[in-house]
């Protein structure tokens, strides 16, 4: 019954790491991409602009319920060391809530205030909401960390947040799921500028979102997001690895269990798919080779959450649990029906979208 649980587990992290992935990443590139716009004052900026702060609002709703059962298989599974981190945390655990709301609302402004007269105070609402998801990105590394390291509990307890910022793993961590949520985003906006040239582009009611004209342009712009967030994985990933136990690294790198396996498969795509992204930069139909590099990356994301489900269970085995003999019962019955009921959500949701614009193939 326990690998049930472990299975909602992945899953439910998998669902909501695509989404605020979305958040993080395409919030920092939809401020940089008006930015932009209105600096050059070329249309297919501030169209793609346009496009992203619509959908952005819906990706942080999906978020957050997503996260919501993803919270509670890891309260089920591993209680007993996330309680204590949370408490540790204290009110910065607490302020989440209300940073999550608030970036709610100003993404709301956002949409509804694509005003030219004031680029400025414009771009100055996504910058805070920048900073607010980037902040709460930061607490959860915080907490994640916090539960793998029971033995600095009573350290940290008593130095507050500068014990917790001395975390070894805090920065490397930090810095990777950042540009993993930037390059998650740059996965999106190639498939979006697929989508735009397949000639199957939704009828957009106001008009101001990107033409089939912008379909070449979208993609490789996904492209060079994809790579700035993972080219410089290339130094993040080996500072975050040599940031582990020692037990822990040589559990990873031993090649004898699934975690190993996935790692450096992981890498070895991950690694394909710089070659290909690059390749579609340069190439002057970017079609195949983008969808060949997204394919990799996506495959590279999909084994890094195995990897990283591998390194917390044998970092807390390092310590005193596998957190395997009483998982919360009760947690994970309700993180099952958040979960279906996420799923219910972006159905409905999509269902919604489909309805209100009809597909139009285009001759």
């Amino acid at each position: 019954m326990n690998s049930i649980l472990h299975g909602f587990l992945l899953i439910g992290f998998l669902l909501h790491a695509l989404f605020m992935n979305l958040v993080v990443g395409g919030t920092l590139i939809l401020v940089v991409t008006d930015w932009l716009g209105f600096g050059t004052g070329r249309g297919r900026y501030r169209r793609l602009g346009a496009a992203l702060a619509k959908l952005l609002p819906s990706f942080l709703v999906f978020a957050v319920v997503s996260g919501a059962a993803s919270l509670l298989f890891v309260q089920a599974a591993y209680g007993p060391v996330f309680y204590p981190s949370m408490l540790l945390v204290g009110k910065t655990w607490i302020a989440v809530l209300g940073a999550v709301l608030l970036g709610c609302y100003g993404l709301s402004v956002y949409k509804h205030w694509r005003v030219g007269r004031r680029p400025v105070f414009h771009l100055a609402i996504g910058s805070v909401n920048v900073v607010l998801f980037w902040a709460v990105t930061g607490i959860f590394v915080m907490v994640g960390i916090l539960m793998l390291d029971p033995e600095h509990w009573k350290d940290i307890q008593a130095s507050g947040l500068r014990g917790m910022i001395s975390l070894p793993s805090l920065f490397p961590r930090y810095g990777h799921m950042v540009l993993a949520a930037v390059a998650g985003t740059g996965i999106f906006l190639v498939c979006y500028g697929l989508y735009l040239g397949s000639g199957f582009r939704r009828r957009d009611s106001a008009g101001d979102g990107p033409t089939e004209g912008d379909a070449t342009w979208v993609t490789k712009y996904g492209v060079a997001w994809a790579l700035a967030g993972t080219l410089p994985q290339i130094v993040v990933g080996p500072w975050l690895l040599l940031s582990l136990p020692d037990e822990v690294r040589a559990d990873l790198i031993s090649g004898q269990n699934l975690g190993s396996l996935a790692f450096f498969v992981g890498l070895t795509f991950g690694l394909l798919s710089l070659v290909l992204l690059n390749a579609a930069l340069m190439i002057p139909h970017v079609r195949g080779m983008a969808l060949a590099g997204i394919v990799s990356l996506l495959v590279t994301v999909c084994l890094m959450v195995v990897v990283r489900d591998a390194v917390r269970q044998s970092w807390l085995t390092k310590h005193f649990v596998a957190m395997q003999p009483s998982p919360d019962w009760g947690a994970m019955a309700m993180g099952v029906v958040v979960f279906v009921m996420s799923l219910g959500l972006i159905g409905y949701v999509g269902h919604a979208y489909q309805n209100a614009h009809p597909s139009r193939r285009r001759s």
